[in-house]
């Protein structure tokens, strides 16, 4: 593959597709993968030229728990592999089961030679245990750019394997990373 590479991770209900469509990170040509394990919005369409995984993000394949909103089931944000999360009031007595791919492993089999490739990562506290295999396993060197929104407080995660994290990503030369999505809407 050697067209630019857009991956959302977490696309929820796509939001953040469109606004890089229309960004002046957009380039024509961009291939575009959309990662949501969300069983309730599982029919989502986020655009022919999108290529949909309906699976988590993680560090083995295989399947685990996920939590979603005990008072309103049909509310999607804010869900979590994370039953330790505080917002969000999810349902950690009735977890659905969703299928897990090792994020690394994905990025290793599919981009080794995209001139760039580009990652929002919204996983609600998943984004510890992907990043920190990713660096462990080498596959972050495939990512030029990550926009990620980061969750330690709201899922429990030590502050100190916060920082830890943000400094092994930073050592990553090749690599830029933006927390939030400022520079991902960027015109």
């Amino acid at each position: 593959m050697n067209c630019p590479v857009y991956i959302d991770v977490g696309a929820y209900r796509g939001l953040t597709i469109n606004r890089y469509r229309q960004s002046r990170n957009w380039i024509p040509g961009t291939k575009i993968f959309a990662w949501e394990c969300n069983p309730v919005i599982g029919n989502i369409n986020y655009g022919p030229d999108v290529v949909r995984i309906n699976a988590a993000a993680w560090v083995c394949d295989g399947e685990m728990d996920f939590y979603i909103s005990r008072a309103n089931p049909g509310r999607v944000q804010g869900s979590s592999v994370y039953k330790e999360k505080r917002t969000g009031n999810l349902n950690i007595e009735k977890p659905v089961k969703v299928k897990t791919v090792d994020f690394s492993a994905w990025i290793r089999a599919q981009f080794t030679d995209s001139p760039r490739v580009s990652v929002k990562m919204n996983i609600e506290g998943a984004e510890y245990d992907v990043l920190e295999h990713m660096v462990q396993t080498g596959a972050i060197v495939h990512i030029d750019v990550l926009f990620v929104q980061w969750h330690y407080k709201k899922c429990c995660i030590p502050e100190k394997r916060h920082l830890d994290l943000v400094r092994a990503l930073r050592k990553c030369v090749h690599l830029t990373m933006y927390s939030g999505y400022g520079a991902l809407y960027a015109k």
